[in-house]
């Protein structure tokens, strides 16, 4: 007879013991083989009483053997032991089944401890259940260290103030509520204090400032620290006009007493800057970070003369849709009869497609234009999709895909006969792929127009998997017709890499997301669109970024290699009729030979920073040549950069360098 192997402990005895001496001695063996184990075990009778516990037990729960003795082994739990858990191990004993997981028990002396069990039932020859034996470990480390990464992930490491990923989950947790602004908040002249002081000092500042604005913020508000010097703070119930400003005011009661510095006995006076959004619920959370950061630029250019806050105005209809033109990630519908009504007029001949530009960020040229669905009313205003298309179902999104195609397709072909020869991408919704004639759809509407295969291309938007064989067949038919297929959202989400690995697209389109904290976090930035650059790269796709709405964010686009771009700063979705006159006037406004913003220049720094290696033409023929000299007003700059155009740059010298570009991107105006 063999026991308890499967824990790492045997012991053999004969299968039938003959005697009543024979059995006891067996007993005794077992006992104390079970005390010899390093684990922690016991055995109970078939109703959980103990029966035996080793000398492990014993010691990990602080409870002598006769304590525990014809005890439920619940002796072991306490108010801290999960529900759910307790509950799954009841079942799994009641069933007859063995059981392995982690709960939180307690020691004898009230001290918890993280236990992990391991219950196996025994059975005699008939099967009936005679005894449970269990092996137990005390994994309170291990799960110490999983909180402390779980921590990490979602706190800021200086000032141990949620960061921006637990911020994000907030705002798209949180119930719909009026009044609630998204306020970003910036550390006036950290940096001098850093250089001053050193940054032990600075980190100091950083947690006091950080308790004090924690003590001063209702219940249900939410401080997030995005890393260095910038707060941001989701204030609740906040209804406007002097109920804002003596919420604020009291907030800026953080820095209205000096901070002091203990090691360096030296005091520090601070003030802060803020931008403020209001969380409406129409727009997305990418692009109500855009608003408050927007409106922290505002109120850091007015200082110090100007006021300390500034308000984003109300977002106009028309820089909402900037977020809502996919089919995916749609809004909740909230008037249904309007809704309704927007439906029948959309397939009542009110459907037209306005058409955005694509560029080729090297050249300058059209490469393309995304077809983007609006609905026009009958006294000519323009309807964004985030009001008509939650109101469709998936046969509606396949009738609209069947239109708007038809549409688009159209309007090269009228442009043909103009001598504007181009080509579009159109948004597919997954849904639509489930419909098997979904590639007839696309022959046909290729053939009644004559556009040539290599002329279209289908965004697939989002971020749902294509899984079902129908939408793997329906790609491979079109992959076979020869349109182009273009991953719309890479950088929103995992499930987007998943697919790109999956499905064979020639585009990949960098979500605008992405540019959200350009101005705020900017090196964070170009490292992410220049690593999603070279991915799109190794994997032989075209690459276009979406979002460029003023001429930094397309300069640094264009310095990271990025090959195509679209955005506000190039030219917004206009009527198609429009398009051939846009291209006629358009003059490229980006320079190949040198950097007109600060977003630009860093982004060229940056790239050798990166890698430790110097600048590669002479000083003289640098592109930040010129823009240092416009814009130092000391000699300082010009004397880190040309330490950069030495065989071995010095790191120190280049990031001061670094340093001074990101301080004027963020200090620099709006639009740049």
């Amino acid at each position: 007879m063999s026991v308890a192997s499967e824990f790492g402990l045997r012991a053999t005895f004969p299968d039938h013991p003959t005697t009543a001496a024979a059995r006891s001695e067996v007993k005794r063996l077992l006992a104390r083989a079970f005390s010899a184990t390093s684990q922690a075990s016991l055995i109970t009778d078939a109703r959980q009483r103990i029966l035996h516990v080793s000398g492990s037990f014993t010691a990990i729960t602080g409870y002598d053997e006769a304590e525990l003795l014809g005890q439920d082994c619940r002796i072991l739990q306490g108010p801290g032991s999960d529900p759910g858990v307790t509950a799954a191990i009841r079942r799994a004993l009641s069933y007859g089944e063995s059981y392995e997981g982690d709960i939180l028990n307690y020691r004898k002396d009230g001290s918890p401890f993280w236990n992990s069990l391991s219950i196996r039932p025994l059975r005699d020859e008939a099967g009936t259940i005679t005894h449970f034996v269990s092996v137990q470990r005390d994994v309170t480390a291990r799960m110490a260290h999983q909180e402390q990464l779980r921590f990490q992930a979602g706190h800021d490491p200086v000032t141990g103030l949620p960061n921006r990923r637990a911020l994000d989950q907030h705002l798209s947790s949180r119930r719909p509520a009026e009044g609630a602004v998204l306020a970003m908040i910036d550390v006036v002249a950290l940096r001098s204090i850093n250089s001053t002081f050193g940054y032990e000092a600075g980190d100091s500042l950083l947690k006091q400032l950080g308790r004090r604005m924690r003590e001063l913020l209702a219940d249900g508000d939410f401080l997030a620290c995005l890393g260095g010097d910038l707060f941001a703070v989701v204030l609740e119930n906040i209804d406007g006009g002097t109920r804002l400003e003596d919420e604020l005011a009291r907030l800026h009661e953080a820095v209205q007493t000096p901070f002091s510095f203990t090691d360096l006995n030296q005091d520090c006076t601070i003030d802060l800057s803020m931008g403020l959004a209001r969380i409406t619920g129409d727009g997305t959370t990418g692009f109500l970070f855009h608003q408050a950061d927007a409106a922290l630029r505002r109120a850091r250019e007015g200082r110090p003369a100007g006021p300390w806050w500034t308000l984003a105005p109300d977002v106009p209809e028309e820089a909402v849709d900037r977020d809502v033109d996919g089919v995916g990630d749609l809004p909740d519908v909230g008037d249904l009869s309007t809704g309704r009504s927007d439906r029948e007029q959309l397939f009542a001949g009110g459907l037209s497609m306005f058409m955005q530009p694509v560029l080729d960020l090297r050249t300058g040229r059209l490469s393309r234009v995304e077809a983007l669905a609006r609905l026009t009313l009958s006294d000519g205003t323009v309807i964004p999709p985030a009001r008509f298309l939650p109101a469709l179902d998936d046969a509606d999104l396949d009738e609209l895909f069947r239109r708007g195609l038809n549409e688009a397709l159209r309007c090269l072909a009228r442009w043909d006969d103009g001598g504007l020869s181009t080509s579009v991408s159109v948004n597919i919704s997954p849904s639509t792929l489930r419909n098997p004639d979904c590639p007839r759809w696309v022959s046909n509407a290729m053939r009644r127009h004559g556009i040539a295969p290599d002329r279209l291309g289908l965004e697939l938007l989002e971020t749902l998997a294509v899984e079902s064989e129908v939408q793997i067949e329906a790609i491979d038919r079109l992959l076979r017709l020869g349109v182009g297929l273009a991953l719309d959202d890479l950088g929103s989400g995992y499930s987007s890499l998943q697919r790109l690995f999956a499905l064979p697209f020639d585009t990949i389109k960098l979500d605008r997301g992405l540019l959200v904290e350009i101005r705020s976090r900017p090196v964070e930035t170009l490292s992410l669109v220049s690593a999603l650059t070279q991915m799109g790269r190794d994997f032989g796709v075209s690459v276009v970024i979406e979002g460029l709405e003023d001429a930094g964010m397309a300069e640094a686009a264009s310095v990271l290699g990025v090959s195509l771009g679209q955005g506000y700063f190039f030219a917004r979705p206009m009527p198609a009729d429009e398009v051939p006159g846009w291209v006629a006037g358009f003059t490229f406004p980006l320079r190949a030979d040198a950097v007109q913003s600060a977003l630009g220049a860093l982004a060229y720094h940056w790239q050798f920073l990166r890698w430790a290696s110097p600048h590669p033409t002479v000083l003289a023929g640098c592109p930040l040549t010129d823009f240092i000299s416009l814009h130092s007003t000391t000699a300082a700059a010009a004397r880190w950069h040309a330490h950069q155009h030495g065989q071995a740059p010095d790191p120190v010298y280049g990031q001061m360098l670094a340093d001074w570009l990101v301080d004027l991107v963020r200090d620099g105006p709006l639009g740049e």
